[in-house]
C-alpha cells in the first residue's frame, strides 16, 4: 500500500496475557482464534484494514488502521473476541495515532514511523497495570485525556467482562439488535439474557466512550459513514 505524507494512521500493538501458561496443545488453538478474530475484523472494516493482521514472537500481534477513528472499536472487538473464545485469556493493546514512514514488503510488523514507535514503546513500558493504553495526537491534553480514559475503561473491562459478556459485546460493537446478538450462541439464548450480559459488560458506559472517540478522531466525516451505528435494526437500541 502507498503511504500518504501528512496523514494520521493508527497502529495497534498487543500481546496475549496468560499465553505462557498454555499447554502446547492449546497454542495452536490460540493462533487459530487470533487469526479468526482478525479475519472477522477485516470483513467488517475493509477500508480501514488494508494489510493482513501480523503475528510475531509467538503471541504478539500488530495491526495498521488507515482510518484512525476505527481504532478503539477494532481494539475492543479483538479483545472481546479473545476473551469470548479463549476463556481465561486476554490481550494487552497499545493504540497509537500518528504518521507512518514506510511499510517494507507491506508487512505490518516491519513498518516504521511515529505511530509504530509510539505503540511499540507503550506496550513495552515497565510497571504497567493497564491493558489498554493510548499515545498520539497533536495536543497534549488530548493525548493524556485519552490515555486516562483507556485506563478507566480497562479497569471496568477487567472487572466486568466474562466470556459470555465478551461474546455479547461482539454483536453490540457491530450495532446488532439484541435478537441478532442472541444468535451468536447455538442454540440462541433469550433476549433477556443478552440484555443481562450487555448490562454486566458495562456496554452503555463503553459505548459513550466509543462514540466520543470516533467523533474526536474523525468518525463524523462523510467518508466514515461505514462506522457501525449505535442503533440496531429498525431503530431498536442495543441495551
Amino acid at each position: 500500500m502507498d503511504i500518504e505524507k501528512n496523514k494520521s494512521y493508527a497502529v495497534l500493538t498487543g500481546d496475549i496475557v496468560g499465553s505462557t501458561s498454555l499447554p502446547s496443545e492449546r497454542r495452536g488453538e490460540l493462533h487459530d482464534i487470533m487469526k479468526k478474530g482478525a479475519k472477522d475484523l477485516k470483513r467488517q472494516f475493509k477500508t480501514a484494514l488494508p494489510l493482513e493482521f501480523d503475528i510475531f514472537s509467538g503471541d504478539s500481534w500488530q495491526m495498521l488502521i488507515v482510518e484512525p477513528w476505527h481504532a478503539l472499536r477494532i481494539a475492543l472487538y479483538f479483545r472481546a473476541y479473545i476473551q469470548a473464545y479463549l476463556v481465561g485469556l486476554d490481550t494487552r493493546i497499545a493504540i497509537a495515532v500518528g504518521s507512518v514512514e514506510f511499510l517494507p514488503k507491506g508487512r505490518v510488523s516491519e513498518g516504521d514511523g511515529e505511530a509504530f514507535r509510539l505503540s511499540g514503546r507503550l506496550l513495552q513500558e515497565k510497571n504497567q497495570t493497564s491493558r489498554m493504553r493510548f499515545a498520539g495526537g497533536r495536543r497534549i491534553f488530548e493525548r493524556r485525556g485519552w490515555d486516562a480514559a483507556f485506563y478507566l475503561m480497562d479497569a471496568l473491562i477487567m472487572r466486568a467482562w466474562t466470556d459470555k459478556r465478551a461474546k455479547a459485546m461482539l454483536g453490540a460493537l457491530q450495532g446488532w439488535p439484541q435478537e441478532q446478538i442472541a444468535t451468536l450462541w447455538d442454540p440462541p439464548i433469550r433476549q433477556q439474557s443478552v440484555t443481562e450480559h450487555l448490562q454486566g459488560a458495562a456496554w452503555e458506559t463503553i459505548r459513550a466512550v466509543l462514540k466520543e472517540y470516533e467523533h474526536c478522531f474523525g468518525g463524523t466525516k462523510k467518508n466514515a459513514s461505514d462506522v457501525p451505528d449505535y442503533l440496531g435494526q429498525e431503530g431498536k437500541q442495543v441495551k
